[in-house]
This record gives structure tokens, C-alpha cells and sequence, in this order.
């Protein structure tokens, strides 16, 4: 089993402290080939926010080359990654929030199906939960199937170590299990919806030169009776209000991409979809 830690923190504390504890428990429950990639350590540019990996692909983003197809590489070839930051100003450090920006084009084009994922915070006082439910939010939207959030206070209170390792226990085996057990699994209501609206708004709004629709076309996930990213039954109840959603946006989309999709979506990327100039 590969083990990526993705270290979101600008430098080795306790964040590393944690992390090679929860190593070591897992590779006395099996044999783990784990290894860290500390975000402070890669050269990773900023994002400008400008579309260009949505519509035009990832390969046109103009920041210039970096790290990020390495990563990218890394994290692929993983079982199972470990999404790893401290709480800075109740959220994660700018490197962590830069990494999954460089990657929002994965949101549009989800890749990781058949990885585990968890989160692990370490604060001071607070901001530990937001976080985790973060990593949980966008591990999820990739692909992954997120299992565990562990949230740790780093505090120096009498008694915290001891209380810290049996969270970090519990953790190490609750993803071992999950590394082994069936990765994929029946998806939420929000993630059938967020499926089945952005198929409704491909199929809408058929740009052929998009990077979005050209990924969902070339997955399979536009067909007919595609019901969702992989072969899964969502269940009734879900696809009915999937459905029923899609009937209110549907007509929507339609008014949105009349005409000619692309000059919609050029536009968009020209900022030249909002015009306040005639609004009072």
C-alpha cells in the first residue's frame, strides 16, 4: 500500500511530530510504503483564478511550470493520501489553500475514484473541525473516499499525549480498514445532485472546445443512462430529487447557453458576462 501525507504547513512542528506517530502505528497493523511531501519543500506557483484549467484544460494554466503535474503524478499513484495542516487564523495555511487551487480544474473533473482519503488538523485552540470538514469537502469532490477526520490540540496541558495517541491509534486503524475494504461507495445526496446538474449543464451547453465537456464526454458520464461518476445504484430517493432539481435548472441552462455555447463561455472568461453599468 502507497501512503501520500500532503503537509500543508510552512515548517516541520507538530504537525510532522503527529504525522510520523501516525506512520508508525500503521506500519504495525501492515506494510505501508508511506511518504510526505511537505508543500513548503515544492515549488508551487500561485493561482490567478483564471479559468483557463476549466475551460480551456490544465495544461493552459500561464502561471508556467512548477510542480504541480509532479504532485499530481504522486498523488495517482497513491492507495491512499493523508490531507495533513495546522489551524491559521481558524483555517489552513496559505500553502494548503494555494495547492487546491492549483488543482480546482480536479472539482470539474473528479479523477480519484477507488483512493482513500483523511484529514488530520492540529491546533492550538480552535479551527480544527472547519478544517477537517474542508478536507473532507474536497477530497470528496476529487474523487476520493474520505473516512476519517482527526483533530488534534496541541496545547501543552498535562495528560494531552496520551490522549493525542489514542485518537492517532484509532485513526491508523480506521484507514488501514478502509485501504482494504471496498473504495468505492454509495455516494451522497449532494454529490448525485452536483453529478447530475453539471451533466444536464454539459449536455446544455455542448462546447466541444470546452476541457470540462470534453472530460465528461470522453468518461462516458454524458451518456443517457449514466446515473453517476461510477457504476452505482444512488437509490431512488436521491434520484428523484437529483431529478427533480434538474427540471427547475434545466430551462435555465437552456436560456444561459442560447445560442452559441462557447461565445458563453468566452465571455465568461473575458469578464464580460456582468455589466453593472446599466443597473441603478
Amino acid at each position: 500500500m502507497k501512503v501520500l501525507a500532503i503537509m500543508g504547513g510552512p515548517r516541520k512542528g507538530y504537525g510532522t511530530m503527529i504525522m510520523e506517530k501516525l506512520e508508525y502505528e500503521l506500519k504495525l497493523l501492515q506494510e505501508v510504503e508511506f511518504e510526505y511531501l511537505y508543500l513548503k519543500d515544492v515549488h508551487l506557483e500561485s493561482c490567478r483564478g483564471c479559468s483557463n484549467c476549466f475551460f480551456k484544460g490544465e495544461d493552459k494554466c500561464p502561471v508556467g511550470n512548477d510542480d504541480r503535474d509532479e504532485i499530481f503524478n504522486k498523488i495517482a499513484q497513491a492507495d491512499g493520501v493523508i490531507f495533513m495542516a495546522p489551524a491559521y487564523a481558524f483555517h489552513v495555511p496559505a500553502l494548503m489553500k494555494n495547492f487546491f487551487d492549483r488543482f480546482s480544474y480536479i472539482f470539474h473533473r473528479p479523477c480519484f475514484f477507488g483512493k482513500i482519503a483523511i484529514g488530520v488538523c492540529n491546533q492550538g485552540i480552535s479551527g480544527a473541525k472547519k478544517i477537517t470538514s474542508y478536507f473532507n469537502d474536497v477530497a470528496s469532490s476529487w474523487g476520493f473516499k474520505f473516512v476519517h477526520r482527526l483533530e488534534l490540540r496541541t496545547m501543552p496541558v498535562e495528560g494531552a499525549e496520551k490522549k493525542m495517541v489514542k485518537k492517532i491509534k484509532k485513526t491508523g486503524k480506521k484507514f488501514i480498514k478502509a485501504l482494504n475494504e471496498q473504495r468505492y461507495q454509495k455516494p451522497s445526496l449532494g454529490s448525485v445532485i452536483a453529478f447530475k446538474v453539471r451533466k444536464v449543464q454539459h449536455n446544455i451547453g455542448n462546447d466541444e472546445t470546452n476541457a470540462d465537456y470534453k472530460y465528461w464526454l470522453a468518461q462516458g458520464w454524458l451518456d443517457e443512462d449514466k446515473q453517476y461518476y461510477y457504476d452505482v445504484r444512488p437509490g431512488i430517493i436521491k434520484s428523484a430529487i437529483a431529478g427533480l432539481l434538474n427540471l427547475i435548472l434545466k430551462p435555465k441552462f437552456k436560456t444561459m447557453f442560447a445560442g452559441n455555447p462557447k461565445e458563453v463561455y468566452d465571455k465568461y472568461l473575458k469578464l464580460e458576462s456582468l455589466n453593472f453599468e446599466n443597473i441603478t
